[in-house]
């Protein structure tokens, strides 16, 4: 009787809510919107409208895991890492810069809400990538970008999946740190990076052959029952070792991805995963009350504004810097603008772990809703959007901009006409430049984060009030971000060495760029401390500003010792240096003078030979 009831339940569930899921999913599409939103909001109104039992919630449970393997499945499937290789340069060179500054934006915004540490680095990685399928079926909807920037967007999307893979591999442990000692959270993160190296490595020289293997063999319904059970097998061994499911069965999906057949495996899986897919999303629907939701408008709205203002920003440079006009970077910029699948995956997971609470992340949801939702408007105006700002914008900051841009473009095209080495040495230079900022954020963010327990550790068992180790934290920070400073101003003086010596048309050449003017004429002591000290100021880590120019005070003292000194020992150096060429000039004077004596004395002698002889004849 038990099983006969388990049957029931299991195929009310599926009936219930993959109809309520269709037909939500067509009504959204007759406004023209993805039908994810339409599983979302099912699982909106199973929560809140209808009555479901626990058993229920079992079944939505088990379907919603599956559904999520079975989704980073087919994302890693479909990333080509050859095409990565050929065709991903623009792409990466976007990503680079656009998903440090949505995680640090994020982290930053967290802090600023009075997040704690581990749920703002939680909230940078959510907002970090954007939805293939949304993105994707209002680009096609509208027709808007060309066959080439829709394959651009794609790869960049892409970036953007493998790097929230690795956020949610690096927040995993993180998050369940509050539930193991530290010699437990070593061993989770051993483990998982021999999990990582293993799969990416081994897996993808070996697995390929198997598949292709296999498809030779077998028939196609085989092959894609192998696979199927492969990537839940893999999804199984990454929670051994303390990650997602979801990054076992992308990594899985990655594997599979260069054999041969893939293509048709990925056809067969597609109808099983869209059914289980769709079933994660009502999951994820069912965990917003809408009374929450109402509670935390404000908050929602916030993540909101925050995911739109930051993705604009960092796309926008990101295609800008990467040499693309400015109206085109932004037109591509606000084709972004909706929340990604992960979104969904680590604010679950956040979830799960108690590190966002259940306002946060149902405002996360809501926001992610209302990005999908308000996506077509946006991008629809984008044009529109663009020719106003600029018809708004007062016309010397205007000029500034095109100017800036001009500099851009020129850089740019005076780079393409330089040779190869030099190309290579300028890129591999503002490559390190890029790396370098990237340290500087990173150091700060840590500094920020461990800033309250090493004061309070300091003050616990050393004694010496809370001023005094505010002031030792911003020196000890001030000394560390001065190593990368340094580096990197050393660095800028690289490329400007190289641009002036190779391609005297560049503009840090001929243009004067001021920012490298600045650099190259200022001491890289005092530059080096000028930018430390305005980074810890303006980096809020909850210490009063005084202690900032205390510590200010302090290394300037020490940069006046430290300038004295090394001048005492220039000048010390200098005195010797020139001691020793007099020392030297003076030899060869005496030599010369010698030699010269030695002249007139032979000369003197022969003169007076001459005169006796002379005399002789005469007299």
């Amino acid at each position: 009787m038990g099983c006969i009831m388990d049957e029931i339940v299991l195929l009310t569930s599926l009936a219930m809510f993959l109809l309520l899921a269709a037909v939500c999913s067509i009504i959204f599409n007759r406004i023209k919107l993805p039908p994810l939103i339409g599983y979302l909001i099912s699982g909106i109104i199973v929560a809140n409208v209808m009555e479901i039992t626990e058993e229920q919630e079992t079944v939505v449970s088990i379907l919603a895991d599956m559904g999520l393997i079975m989704l980073m499945f087919c994302i890693g499937m479909e990333i080509n890492l050859k095409k990565l290789r050929k065709q991903g340069v623009f792409a990466m060179k976007v990503a680079l810069i656009e998903v440090p500054f949505m995680v640090l934006g994020g982290t930053v915004v967290g802090m600023v809400l009075g997040m704690g540490a581990i749920p703002s680095i939680c909230l940078g990685g959510v907002i970090a990538g954007s939805s293939t399928a949304v993105v994707l079926g209002v680009l096609n909807m509208q027709n808007r970008l060309s066959r080439e920037e829709v394959d651009t967007l794609i790869l960049v999307i892409i970036m953007e999946d493998i790097s929230q893979v690795i956020i949610l591999s690096m927040l995993t442990p993180l998050m369940a740190g509050s539930e193991l000692d530290g010699g437990g959270i070593a061993a989770m993160v051993v483990s998982i990076l021999a999990f990582m190296i293993v799969a990416v490595v081994a897996g993808l020289k070996l697995m390929p052959r198997i598949i292709n293997w296999i498809s030779d063999n077998v028939s196609p319904e085989i092959l894609t029952v192998t696979t199927v059970g492969l990537a839940f097998g893999m999804a199984l061994l990454a929670s051994y070792v303390g990650l997602s499911v979801a990054i076992g069965a992308f990594l899985m999906g990655m594997m599979v991805a260069p054999g041969r057949k893939s293509k048709d495996i990925l056809h067969d899986i597609e109808p099983m995963k869209n059914i289980f897919m769709a079933m994660f999303f009502i999951s994820v629907g069912m965990e917003i009350a809408l009374g929450t939701l109402m509670e935390n408008i404000v908050l929602t709205l916030v993540f909101l504004i925050m995911f739109i203002s930051l993705k604009t920003v960092a796309v926008f440079l990101g295609y800008w810097m990467s040499n693309e006009k400015a109206r085109k970077s932004f037109e591509c910029a606000v084709s972004y603008l909706a929340m990604g699948e992960f979104a969904f995956i680590i604010a679950k997971q956040a979830f799960d772990y108690d590190v966002f609470t259940e306002g946060m992340y149902t405002a996360i949801v809501g926001a992610a809703l209302a990005s999908m939702i308000l996506l077509p408007l946006i991008s629809k105006n984008a044009t529109t959007v663009w020719d106003r700002t600029l018809q708004h914008t007062p016309k010397r900051a205007l000029r500034l901009l095109m100017h800036i841009d001009s500099i851009k473009s020129a850089f740019y095209f005076r780079i393409s006409q330089t040779s190869k080495k030099t190309r290579k040495e300028i890129a591999s230079s503002m490559t390190l430049s890029y790396f370098l900022v990237l340290i500087i954020a990173f150091i700060e963010i840590v500094f920020v984060l461990i800033s309250p327990y090493f004061m309070e550790w300091g003050e616990k068992y050393f004694g010496g009030g809370s001023e005094l180790w505010a002031a030792l934290v911003l020196l000890i920070n001030l000394f560390i971000i001065s190593i990368p400073i340094h580096k990197l101003i050393r660095n800028l003086r690289v490329i400007s060495v190289i641009t002036r010596r190779n391609s005297p048309k560049l503009p840090f050449s001929n243009e004067r760029s001021a920012i490298l003017e600045i650099i190259n004429q200022t001491n890289t002591s005092i530059l080096t401390l000028i930018i430390g000290i305005s980074i810890i100021i303006v980096v809020p880590n909850g210490i009063e500003l005084w202690e900032h120019f205390v510590v200010l005070f302090i290394a300037l003292a020490f940069l006046l010792v430290y300038n004295h000194t090394l001048v005492g020992r220039r000048i010390a150096a200098q005195d010797l240096e020139d001691a020793q060429d007099e020392d030297m000039d003076l030899d060869k004077f005496k030599a010369l003078i010698d030699e010269k004596v030695r002249e007139n004395e032979a000369r003197a002698g022969i003169e007076r030979s001459a005169s006796i002889d002379t005399g002789d004849k005469r007299y």
